[in-house]
């Protein structure tokens, strides 16, 4: 004791703080430079040097994250998979050596064949947990796989065809509230935030077809969940999204802008917690579940689903996986669709001949909304799927703009790409953005908005097919909007006839124009445009009666 206590008074704290430093500032030039830049099995993949345009005060340990920050989302990536193919290897924030892939084979192992191995990054997880919870979207393995399982039947092409006339409530109210603006004003048109209206008529429409619960978001558009939501995905700038994402803990950070995300985060956890109450009391009553009547919804489907399996070890899910399901639902379920539909609302804006046409396409086949419903065919899913234009738009605007820009995975062990190593702790990234773009695939107007590619050859001249690349099925591992392989997007279907049925809505009876002036930027993460989507709005005026096709 008394030689430890010698030895002790002859160290220096000078001396272990030095040291520290020493060993800190050694670990640190290990993981920056000498690795990535010596070591790493990464650094024989084809890549960009270790540069950055963006990064004009030369700040060190920045790798290429400037350049993904700066730029549009997507096109950093499509520009180094021009210039150095399908696997690329590039340098993320503190020079982590990071891989994208472009290439089909790549983008089946990692995604598909070898998807287990592959699962979301940790602070992914711990991101998002927050406000989508612990559901379907971010669960893993075994968990995963019987999650999917009890959720298939709720999202079955029956019960989402049932679903349409529950869909098309709040979408019809959208469309006369747009009308009744449009009507007041002496102007004869008004200037609109399509983005903040469509955010709330979407969450209703999950409120209403996911748990067959009234939001009232439209209504009552100052209601604690619509306001939870826009604090979320409306009030940060893309700079703010991409520290939460890209630096370990930020989110943590006492700013202001980080206790407001809590705060939303606490208030849709409650919101959640109070409608499986509700719920679990439709059962104690024997309403709401039963084969005919209220119980439609997806919410409602999946508990009966539930309450037939035995017990857990049967795949019965817990009260804490519902939970996370219903975050997801409202989550994923309307702000991916309100993205969508405000792109294309804003597309077609600048594309009026676009606009006029699939307006045209609606009227010849449905015919005008009327209160009595005899002007107009009945709004079926077989009846929206079956307009090629109107499909064609919503593939193209996915295509143009996909709601999610790019998606990670980690190896969770050592692997082999395309005869290149991966070790284990590797970030992979999808970058849709990017291969929606790729002109090696879709055409030297890979960067135009073109629905004609996606319709069928035979009903266009010789003459208009010389100037269309259509897409072929070997085209389609560029085209992921909602994913690939075993964890594509369970709820794509439903996406997708949401869309078409706001669509009918808001273009049957109103036209758009962009606002003078106006400016936005493409928000990181979930494609949304910052801050709002501001449009000029006004009546069509229809020359004569619309009456649908026999």
């Amino acid at each position: 004791m008394a030689a430890l206590s010698t030895l002790a008074k002859s160290v220096k704290p000078a001396l272990i703080l030095k040291s520290f430093f020493t060993l800190l500032s050694t670990y640190l030039l290990y993981k920056t430079y000498l690795y990535p830049t010596f070591l790493s099995p990464l650094r024989r993949i084809p890549g960009p040097p270790n540069t950055c345009k963006n990064n004009k005060y030369h700040i060190p340990f920045l790798g290429h994250f400037l350049d993904l920050l700066r730029e549009e989302p997507g096109k950093t990536y499509r520009d180094w998979i021009d210039k150095y193919g399908g696997i690329v290897a590039y340098k993320g924030l503190f020079n982590s050596p990071e891989v994208v892939l472009a290439d089909p084979k790549a983008i089946y192992h990692v995604f598909s064949t070898h998807a287990d191995k592959y699962p979301k990054p940790e602070r992914t997880i711990r991101l998002l947990s927050q406000v989508v919870g612990k559901g379907i979207l971010l669960v893993e393995g075994d968990v995963h796989r019987k999650q999917r399982k009890m959720l298939n039947p709720a999202f079955s092409h029956k019960h989402i065809k049932e679903m349409v006339s529950t869909m098309a409530i709040p979408a019809e109210m959208l469309g006369r509230m747009w009308e009744k603006q449009v009507d007041v004003s002496e102007d004869e048109c008004v200037e609109i935030d399509v983005a903040r209206d469509l955010g709330a008529c979407t969450l209703d429409i999950i409120g209403r077809a996911g748990f067959g619960y009234d939001f009232q978001a439209l209504t009552v558009p100052d209601n604690e969940l619509s306001h939870a939501y826009r604090q979320l995905f409306f009030s940060n700038s893309r700079l703010i999204q991409l520290l939460r994402f890209f630096v370990p803990y930020y989110v943590d950070i006492p700013f202001k802008h980080n206790r407001i995300r809590k705060q939303s985060a606490r208030t849709i956890d409650k919101v959640t917690t109070r409608i499986i109450q509700e719920k679990r009391a439709q059962i104690v009553e024997g309403k709401g579940l039963g084969e005919k009547g209220d119980g439609k919804d997806l919410m409602s489907i999946l508990i009966r689903a539930n309450e037939q399996v035995g017990t857990l070890d049967d795949g019965k899910l817990t009260d804490t996986e519902l939970k996370g399901q219903i975050m997801t639902f409202m989550a994923a379920g309307h702000e991916t669709t309100s993205a969508t539909v405000t792109w294309i609302l804003h597309v077609f804006s600048t594309r009026p001949e676009v606009q006029q046409k699939v307006r045209q396409e609606l009227l010849d086949h449905i015919g005008l909304p009327t209160a009595s419903e005899t002007n107009t065919c009945p709004l079926s899913y077989d009846t929206l799927n079956a307009l090629p234009y109107l499909g064609a738009c919503v593939k193209e605007l996915l295509r143009f703009i996909p709601p999610v820009p790019s998606t990670s995975r980690v190896a969770s062990q050592d692997d082999t790409i395309l005869g290149y190593d991966i070790p284990k702790g590797t970030r992979i990234t999808l970058p849709s953005a990017a291969l929606h773009k790729l002109k090696s695939v879709y055409g030297d107007d890979a960067e135009e908005f073109k629905p004609e590619r996606w319709m069928d050859p035979s009903l266009f001249s010789e003459e208009e097919k010389e100037s269309i690349k259509f897409v072929t099925p070997d085209m389609i591992w560029a085209y992921v909007p909602f994913l690939t392989g075993p964890r594509n997007c369970i709820g794509s279907k439903f996406a997708t006839i949401e869309a078409k049925i706001l669509v009918y809505y808001l273009l049957i009876n109103l036209e758009y124009a962009p606002v003078p002036g106006f400016k936005f930027s493409k928000s990181a993460g979930l494609t949304k445009p910052y801050p709002g989507m501001r449009l000029i709005v006004k009546r069509v005026q229809h020359k004569v009666p619309v009456v649908a096709e026999a």
